[in-house]
């Protein structure tokens, strides 16, 4: 072999037992607390108001903890963009929102959050003007209202409608009201108008202040109803709507509205504690008039109608839940991609010798109407509770300026500014927190799939 000898190779033994193979080395993927910071993060500019900072909020209640039931409503406003369509909310309510309070408050914050402007829906049919705009109508329509004494079983979403009497021309002028609130409501982009689908588009003439004539750009049709857009070059303060052939004109509501954005409608219907609001129509044509709408959100706040003027006769609380259950669950069947916010009865006074005291009724008729909210799978808003609870009523009476009036029930128009921005406040809470349990979800979801990877 040479001068190296003889090299000798050992023997390779090239099998081994399971239980000598060397476990195979796992990489775990972890995130940085920077990056975690960074992905969770969420834009909270929607409650940057220092009017805000102050003032008491109040979680929703629900009966699902894993079921927000405003979720549909918050991914929508998550996805807002400029040229996104107009998200709509409807605030039905007793007298206590009537002129356009509390709605105009809530309103105000949600489109300087998320963009929009314009007051939504003018008061064709109810008793009292809007504190935003002041609405003319000649003398050739008559006025249906769903608190008429045999109203009508398809109104539509904003409970009214207007019929032409004559064969002439009708009119309709809307503009500014000098005690307008907020002056975003004071503008506006887009009419639309709310009709029977046998309205005839052409038949419709819009002019500006200056006399400039507009007319239908869109229709969308349903089996029922059509939703007439009209647009604008320049954002309007004014406007009159002329209809020829007024006796074949239906007007089921008008809209003064933003190209894209947020609009909240206030729709009072006085004396009414809620009953009989969407069961008395019938559910294709209610359901419809929502659809065309594009109805994001409802807010049902009704109560003080329902409390006993006697506080020694105590309500039916049991009563009052069932029939809420019959309101709610029929609009949950009809429109279930809606979410229903209720907002739960303020509190209200009675004078006991000469001292007032919280209506012992009140609480029971709130307990009633959280009861209905969650056996229906909708979220409570405690307005007594936020108010402060018992006797709060009397309080607000007594604050200077007064925050409510000399009845103990009603709220003045400062008092109703301060709802507003309470109920945005707690509302906008609870979409923070529920996008913050989103993304935490998301970031949970997000290490497991890199760590399956790897």
């Amino acid at each position: 072999m040479g001068e190296y000898g003889e090299i000798r190779i050992p023997k390779l033994n090239l099998t081994r037992s399971v239980a000598e193979t060397p476990p195979t080395s796992r990489i775990v993927y972890v995130m940085t607390e920077e990056e975690k910071e960074a992905f969770l993060a969420i834009d909270s500019s929607v409650l940057a108001y220092l009017e805000l900072q102050n003032l008491p909020f109040r979680p929703f209640e629900y009966a699902n903890a894993n079921e927000h039931p405003l979720a549909l409503f918050f991914e929508k406003l998550s996805t807002m963009t400029d040229v996104s369509d107009i998200l709509r909310i409807l605030h039905y309510g007793d007298s206590q929102i009537e002129g356009d309070r509390i709605s105009s408050t809530i309103r105000h914050y949600l489109q300087q959050s998320f963009g929009g402007h314009g007051m939504g829906a003018v008061p064709l049919f109810g008793p009292v003007h809007t504190s935003s705009y002041i609405v003319e109508r000649s003398t050739n329509w008559q006025r249906n209202f769903i608190t008429d004494a045999t109203p009508s079983n398809s109104l539509g979403a904003w409970m009214g409608y207007l019929q032409g009497t004559t064969d002439r021309t009708a009119t309709i002028r809307l503009r500014i009201s000098p005690y307008i609130l907020h002056p975003g409501a004071g503008y506006f982009s887009d009419i639309n108008i709310l009709t029977l689908n046998t309205q005839n588009p052409e038949d419709i003439e819009v002019s500006d202040r200056s006399k400039t004539i507009y007319s239908f750009q869109s229709q969308r049709i349903g089996e029922h109803f059509s939703l007439i857009t009209i647009p604008f070059d320049t954002a309007q303060k004014f406007c009159e709507l002329t209809f020829r052939n007024a006796h074949l004109s239906h007007i089921h509501g008008i809209s003064l509205d933003p190209k894209s954005g947020i609009v909240v409608d206030n729709v009072p219907i006085r004396g009414s504690a809620g009953y009989h609001i969407f069961t008395r129509h019938k559910a294709s044509v209610l359901q419809e008039s929502f659809q065309l709408l594009n109805t994001g959100l409802v807010l049902f706040q009704f109560g003080v109608n329902a409390v006993s003027n006697d506080p020694n006769i105590l309500v039916n609380s049991r009563a009052i839940e069932n029939a809420l259950v019959r309101e709610l669950s029929f609009f949950k069947a009809m429109m279930p991609d809606v979410s229903i916010v209720v907002i739960g009865v303020s509190d209200r006074a009675y004078k006991d010798g000469d001292i007032y005291r919280t209506n012992p009724n009140v609480p029971l008729v709130r307990d009633a109407q959280r009861n209905a909210a969650l056996r229906t799978g909708n979220a409570f808003w405690d307005l007594y509770e936020v108010m402060g609870g018992e006797n709060s009523i009397v309080d607000w009476v007594n604050q200077r300026p007064a925050l409510a009036g000399r009845d103990y029930t009603h709220f003045s128009a400062r008092g109703a500014q301060k709802v507003g921005k309470m109920f945005y406040k707690s509302l906008m809470i609870e979409y923070l927190n529920y996008l913050k349990k989103q993304k935490e979800h998301a970031l949970e979801q997000k290490l497991k799939a890199l760590n399956e990877y790897h």
